[in-house]
């Protein structure tokens, strides 16, 4: 079968605009966000009793600059291409307020339009995360760790994606006890899509490369973020 040719700084866009529309999707359908969003959404929905000074998306690229720090230390080791995730998590933290503006005026007010968002966002993150493992560019706190873990300790990486989704949820939890003596933000659909989401990063990423070929518009470029 003849592949397609899928350009990596395609991908790039397509991963940070499916994945900031999956968080705007899964706070639409009501049923929880996803492991990764919860800790910067519940800290967000916290925070919004006070003061709209911090949007979500601010407050998640704040949240991924420690992360960023965390794979330093953690792996060992630091590259300049680091320095990119940061823009990269600016990036996904403004295209994230600007789907919540998007999707705030479509209605969900019925069950079953909440379970087809919930549905369409895990099948946006899922293909978002996948889409930004084909690119060049610095993929965002989250992704680097997943990506750099896997590499330095010779794990599967979808695993370590699975295992890194539990390991939100319990601080999400954590959270939501801490701040709200509940659960907000959380749910259903935060378990939901943290059993699928690993397993469906894989099906699609191998889906993508059972049918497209991906390539660098420019390939100076790609050199330049792989020192």
């Amino acid at each position: 079968m003849k592949k397609h040719v899928f350009y990596k700084e395609i991908a790039y866009f397509c991963a940070i605009f499916f994945i900031s529309m999956g968080v705007a999707l899964a706070a639409k359908s009501d049923f929880g966000v996803s492991m990764i969003a919860a800790p910067t959404y519940t800290f967000h929905l916290w925070l919004s009793q006070y003061n709209d000074i911090l949007t979500l998306g601010t407050i998640d690229y704040m949240f991924q600059g420690i992360v960023i720090l965390l794979t330093g230390i953690i792996t060992n080791k630091f590259r300049i291409s680091y320095l990119f995730c940061f823009i990269t998590a600016v990036f996904t933290g403004l295209m994230i307020d600007t789907c919540f503006f998007i999707v705030a005026s479509v209605s969900a007010d019925t069950v079953l339009a909440r379970i087809f968002a919930l549905f369409l966002s895990i099948v946006s993150c899922a293909f978002g995360v996948a889409c930004i493992f084909k690119t060049y560019f610095a993929p965002a706190g989250h992704e680097l760790f997943v990506k750099e873990f896997s590499i330095r300790f010779g794990k599967d990486m979808h695993k370590v994606k699975i295992a890194y989704d539990i390991f939100f949820c319990v601080l999400s939890i954590v959270l939501n006890l801490l701040l709200f003596k509940g659960f907000v933000g959380i749910g259903i659909g935060t378990i939901v899509t943290a059993l699928l989401n690993g397993v469906l990063i894989g099906k699609i990423s191998s889906l993508l490369d059972k049918h497209f070929e991906f390539k660098a518009a420019l390939p100076k470029l790609e050199k330049y973020f792989e020192k």
